[in-house]
């Protein structure tokens, strides 16, 4: 059995790429064939040749990890090998998790972004709608995930708020609007909503529709976001809601406001998102030193 067969045959076909390159990176690092009989040692020296020569994130490492060792369950199906010498190997990278606080964006870029987002051309009942994406991530602070699971019924315009249902790492509050999204939500409801909901094939209550009517999708918060935007100013929406918070952390908001506006669990995960003086004072030296 040929090892296309094999990963054919045991993998789904959304990993057979993902796999197969991994394992071609590892039998090419080897020359004569000699990637078949690796030792232990030997596997060890090309997890630290990746290490060494590519900026790989922890998870991709132990991906490139995993395509080795689906290589040797190969070799041993097949009979071109009696032993597997890194079934028992595990990677121990940590993900740093670290906020740079220092490198997020400040509120005056955060009020550029909404004035500069755009809609697909031609599809100008995307406007209003985009703009209301973009008004919730950077005044409410929304998780993409947030904003796709909001409905109509969550949102209370006489009262001037939205009410977030709870997530996996989000606790459930409701938000104030601020003046200029009541209108937009409003004109939104009254006629670009419609207009989007009669593609749609079967009703639903979703609050933001993509352009055939159906809910929209996290990932395609993202991809409209950076519609038309150059590759070296694309955004990123956990971004922006960091940005969000640590803005109001150094604008003296108490933690404890913040956390529950952010939705946070515990405070010490919004205490991450706060700048001390060394911070913002290097921040200051790598943006404006003129020697670079």
């Amino acid at each position: 059995m040929t090892l296309e067969t094999y990963l054919r045959k045991t993998y789904s076909p959304a990993t057979y790429n993902s796999n197969m390159f991994n394992i071609r990176r590892f039998t090419d690092y080897y020359p004569d064939g000699k990637a078949q009989r690796a030792t232990y040692g030997e596997i060890l020296q090309y997890i630290e040749y990746l290490r060494k020569n590519f900026d790989l994130h922890p998870k991709t490492l132990r991906h490139c990890l995993y395509g080795v060792k689906i290589y040797f369950n190969w070799l041993l199906e097949t009979g071109r090998r009696t032993d597997h010498p890194c079934s028992e190997l595990k990677l121990k990278d940590r993900i740093d998790k670290r906020i740079r606080v220092e490198n997020l964006y400040s509120g005056q870029e955060l009020e550029r972004f909404f004035e500069t987002v755009c809609a697909p051309k031609r599809k100008h009942r995307l406007d209003n709608r985009n703009k209301i994406i973009v008004s919730l991530l950077i005044y409410q602070a929304l998780t993409v995930t947030e904003i796709a699971a909001l409905t109509t019924g969550e949102v209370n315009l006489e009262k001037g708020e939205i009410h977030i249902k709870a997530q996996y790492h989000q606790l459930a509050r409701t938000l104030p609007l601020k003046a200029k999204q009541i209108l937009m939500f409003y004109n939104y409801l009254q006629a670009d909503r419609p207009e989007l909901a009669a593609f749609a094939k079967e009703p639903c209550d979703a609050f933001i529709l993509g352009q055939y009517g159906e809910p929209i999708k996290p990932e395609a918060i993202s991809r409209m976001l950076n519609c038309y935007r150059p590759a070296n100013e694309r955004l990123q929406p956990v971004k922006i809601r960091q940005s969000v918070i640590a803005n109001l952390l150094d604008d003296r908001h108490d933690t404890r406001i913040v956390q529950v506006f952010a939705g946070h669990r515990r405070a010490s995960t919004t205490e991450e998102y706060r700048k001390d003086a060394n911070e913002t004072l290097q921040a200051a030296v790598n943006r404006y030193h003129p020697v670079k």
